[in-house]
């Protein structure tokens, strides 16, 4: 019987094989992985720091020029190859926001012309993954992740979770589901293939319910996590209730979750009193990964500054704002070469809080918690009000449970029509917080003050608002707006 030739070492695969579609020692040098960047390029001077992102502005200016979205965009603005010089010159070039990428791909279905690649062609040789915005202001718009893009969305989020203090060993819980949305496809990359972390992917509620997420957590000894507020509040509250056991009894090393714009620290504080352990504020998008983070000093979130160059412009004006001010967050990135990101509006609030040397020794510069969208704002006889901004006011009383919800309508007064805002907002129950006498007449004071314009508040029980604003493990929805205008237009 003839035997099978040994195979001929000679033979190579013609496949676009992930470990091989990428240099990775020249990538480590340009991206530094966690534990040298957290001694090396986080600790930069800002001028040395200035001079890197200048240098990489440079490069993807080039890969914009060759891109026919950015292309016709800037010629439609009077621009020419080479009059961007530095920089120092970013704001002459128009910004864009999500709404024109959602026209681009209607144009161009189904990735736009913003992708920048013949996806068939570019296949061949480098993987391609496809992620998408969480759809939490419309459709989900659909975002190209090349090798380098992906790699980088777990590359910078486990930077973020080195300096908050994750170390080969620790174990991870991630109750977000790896689906179409980037949260938990880069939490559990991060942790698998850059910390020695161990990631249990439990997925949400719907795919593991709260008592499941418990006993894995405490069957293998979990003590680290990412999650949502309103999840990680209620795991800890139903602890007891299903399992008779504490959470704290898990000894949490830290929490990474969204904190909003929580100014005060009431939301974080809660969250630290029931799990007994620090809790780290970020931001990130679909587009950009992990573009802000808290180190241990909790004094502002670090700007990604080697990946990313924000600016914080006026939301009405689109020039940069006074230092302090809020305004619209702005970014590039850097290392995006597969739908590259040039001055993208991201209609996140923000201001910024330092520009000088943090106490963990990084220059890189920080800005306040997340402070709401510019496009979820509601104008109420005349005056802008965001949703989010309801936050510190909530949590200023405990007889609330921390949630609350904004309806828009017009109600007729006096044979006149006139705005009304409502804000829901869920209460503890008269056994659990005591009297709620007072309590209505608080908050409409207090929400008055933050807002800038009167509201009615209307009480609900607890758990009330789970459906309407989806709250759970995702982004809660804080706004209906039943104004027939709106509606007309949506």
């Amino acid at each position: 019987m003839a035997r099978n030739p040994e195979p001929s070492a000679k033979l190579a695969s013609k496949l676009p094989i992930y470990s091989r579609a990428i240099d990775w020692e020249s990538f480590y040098e340009k991206y530094p992985l966690p534990d040298v960047f957290a001694e090396g390029m986080y600790k930069w001077p800002a001028e040395r720091v200035r001079a890197l992102q200048n240098q990489r502005f440079l490069e993807v200016m080039a890969v914009g020029w060759s891109n026919p979205f950015y292309r016709n965009r800037w010629r439609q603005a009077g621009l020419e190859p080479g009059e961007i010089r530095s920089l120092n010159d970013i704001g002459k070039l128009p910004t864009f926001n999500s709404d024109d990428i959602k026209n681009d791909q209607q144009e161009h279905p189904p990735y736009g012309a913003m992708a920048g690649i013949n996806l068939k062609e570019h296949m061949a040789s480098s993987p391609v993954k496809l992620q998408t915005s969480g759809g939490t202001t419309g459709k989900p718009r659909m975002t190209l992740q090349g090798m380098v893009e992906w790699e980088m969305g777990a590359l910078n989020t486990a930077r973020s979770l080195y300096l908050m203090g994750a170390r080969p060993g620790d174990i991870m819980q991630i109750p977000s589901t790896c689906s179409l949305a980037n949260l938990g496809w880069a939490f559990y990359k991060a942790c698998h293939d850059y910390l020695g972390v161990m990631p249990i992917t439990t997925g949400s509620g719907v795919v593991t319910p709260t008592r499941r997420q418990l006993e894995v957590a405490f069957d293998c000894g979990v003590n680290c996590w990412v999650s949502f507020p309103e999840y990680l509040i209620r795991l800890a509250k139903a602890s007891p209730e299903e399992l008779g056991r504490d959470i704290r009894e898990l000894k949490t090393k830290f929490i990474l979750t969204f904190l909003g714009p929580d100014t005060e620290g009431t939301l974080r504080a809660e969250i630290e009193e029931l799990w007994g352990c620090p809790v780290y504020d970020n931001y990130g998008t679909n587009e950009i990964g992990e573009g802000a983070f808290e180190c241990r000093h909790k004094s502002g979130l670090h700007f990604m500054e080697d990946l990313n160059y924000f600016e914080i412009l006026d939301s009405e004006t689109n020039q940069p704002v006074t230092p302090g001010a809020i305004g619209n967050l702005v970014v590039t990135v850097f290392h995006r070469r597969v739908q590259p990101i040039i001055r993208f509006n991201l209609r996140d609030l923000a201001r910024m809080v330092s520009t000088e040397t943090c106490g963990c020794g990084s220059n890189f510069r920080r800005m306040d918690h997340f402070l709401g969208r510019s496009d979820n704002m509601v104008r109420m006889r005349g005056v802008n009000v965001y949703p989010m901004a309801c936050l510190p006011a909530i949590k200023s009383d405990p007889r609330t449970t921390g949630e609350w919800l904004c309806e828009a309508t017009v109600a007729e007064r006096d044979g006149l029509a006139r705005e009304e805002l409502i804000v829901h907002v869920e209460h503890r129950g008269k056994t659990a917080a005591g009297s709620l006498d007072g309590l209505k007449k608080h908050l409409e004071a207090r929400l008055k003050t933050d807002l800038g314009v009167s509201v009615e508040v209307k009480l609900v029980p607890e758990g009330g608002l789970d459906q309407v604003a989806s709250l759970g493990e995702g982004k809660a929805n804080r706004l209906i707006d039943r104004r027939p205008a709106y509606q007309k237009k949506n």
